[in-house]
């Protein structure tokens, strides 16, 4: 018998003894198993908010379904089916693994039974000690999340090398730095790796290098002592690194890390240790680090702005993601998904797409990403009126800009074949030889970052001085 046939025979045998119904949710809002009565009249869709609204309390009684404020924005508000509900948030060592929720559909039986809250509870734990112990495992759904995030990543030949990597470091502690551009998954990749880690018991702790003040940066990684500069917390404050301890300190925008504070946190990787402003006393602390980055940090070195170093004792795994444009066979899997994850947001229930909708998302050159293509799904989902998203109820720039791309792209193509080498020092001279330069220079030639470095070493193209050796 499988896991989930196995949940479902639990549910069935105490709605048969309870005389009510009963459905279970992941942690995502996902249905898993309920009795036939509940997915005939409620479905297997959930408005997920309603959930989270319920989320900071064990066990809520809804004796009022679609006419309570935390029905709001759900498709039966005012015309739920059913006549009272008590959910179950179901929560071990620390993680939340789903709901459980007891459901009546008249008038009587769990209505009348309401305020019989220790007979409830009861009920509740024996099915949930069932559940337990039997071959089904919230745990094993709730990990399903993981591997649902870690496939809205990517499914094609571009990310099978990268999964395997991150499989294959799973029990590892060493320091790991995520590159790619913005809006490719960065952040959302640093998260999966802490999930399927040995540190995953603590938390995942995120700092972005760039939107923190260069005079605040020392004090909000390291913390401070009571009294250590004006303005100082009574009894002190702890720092980023004291908040991750057990857990991943996610160094997000690494590049932007100020550089005279390089050298401590250099200090801090090698010992172990920390040290709060004003504190006489150093702290052991036991923290994975996962830094991410949209530039080059070779690069940064060679421009004495980023410590060789530091660069190297936080490079010791090195993970790259791919910009969307150079994987579109991925646009196939990703929009299901997206479809799925949008559904509760958008009050829209899309059951698919057009095939017109798909071509003119892969002619698109997707600057943005993923995190793009997620928002242009949002947008279509919201405009669409019938079940399937068709190229109507795309954004407006996307439409007028799909085939153009392809155009301008084949331009620049044909144009780089004639003089690659002229033309690319042009465009540096004309944009700067600095990061900022180079980046408007490969985005005028149709091209990535990585690209243009490729072709100037293949060229003869000097990365640092870019003189002209002709």
């Amino acid at each position: 018998m499988s896991s989930t046939a196995a949940l479902a025979k639990v549910i069935h045998t105490f709605s048969e003894l309870l005389g009510i119904d009963i459905a279970f949710f992941n942690n995502e809002g996902v249905l898993i198993a309920s009795t036939e009565e509940y997915l005939r009249k409620k479905g297997n869709r959930v408005y997920l908010p309603f959930f989270k609204k319920l989320y900071e309390h064990p066990v809520t009684f809804v004796h009022k379904p679609g006419h309570m404020n935390m029905c709001h924005g759900c498709h039966f508000s005012h015309n739920c089916p059913s006549t009272a509900e008590i959910v179950q948030n179901i929560v071990d060592d620390g993680r939340h693994y789903g709901y459980l929720s007891f459901v009546s559909f008249t008038k009587d039986g769990l209505l009348e039974r309401q305020k019989e809250v220790s007979y409830w509870m009861t009920k509740l734990a024996e099915i949930i000690s069932h559940i337990y112990q039997g071959s089904y495992s919230v745990k094993e759904n709730a990990d399903r999340k993981y591997e649902l995030t870690d496939y809205i990543l990517g499914n094609g030949e571009k990310l099978k090398s990268l999964k395997e990597i991150i499989k294959s470091i799973k029990n590892s502690s060493s320091s790991i730095v995520i590159t790619g551009e913005t809006g490719t998954g960065k952040s959302l990749l640093a998260k999966i790796i802490h999930e399927q880690s040995m540190f995953r018991k603590g938390d995942f702790v995120e700092i972005n290098c760039a939107s923190i003040p260069e005079s605040l940066f020392e004090s909000e990684l390291f913390g401070y002592e009571e009294g250590a500069f004006t303005g100082a917390r009574k009894k002190g404050k702890p720092g980023y690194f004291e908040l991750a301890d057990r857990g991943t300190l996610f160094l997000d925008e690494i590049a932007d890390l100020p550089l005279h504070l390089q050298p401590k946190l250099l200090k801090v990787l090698q010992d172990s240790r920390i040290q709060r402003i004003g504190g006489t006393f150093s702290k052991k602390v036991d923290v994975r680090i996962i830094a991410a980055t949209n530039q080059s940090l070779r690069e940064l070195m060679e421009l004495k702005q980023f410590r060789p170093d530091l660069y190297y004792r936080l490079n010791v795994i090195p993970l790259s993601l791919p910009q969307l444009r150079e994987r579109k066979e991925d646009i196939d899997g990703l929009v299901p998904i997206f479809i799925e994850k949008l559904q509760q947001r958008t009050g829209k229930f899309i059951q698919t797409c057009s095939e017109g909708f798909l071509q003119r998302l892969k002619q698109y050159h997707w600057p943005g990403n993923i995190r793009e293509l997620e928002n242009v799904i949002e947008y279509s989902m919201n405009m669409e009126k019938s079940t399937q998203l068709t190229e109507s109820s795309l954004p407006p720039y996307l439409l007028n800009e799909a085939v153009a791309a392809i155009e301008t792209v084949s331009k620049k193509q044909s144009i780089l074949q004639v003089s690659e080498k002229e033309i690319i020092i042009q465009k540096l001279n004309q944009y700067g030889y600095d990061m900022g330069g180079k980046k408007q220079a490969a985005a005028e030639l149709g091209v990535s970052l990585r690209t243009l470095y490729r072709k100037m070493e293949k060229l003869g193209i000097s990365i640092t001085s870019f003189v002209n050796e002709d």
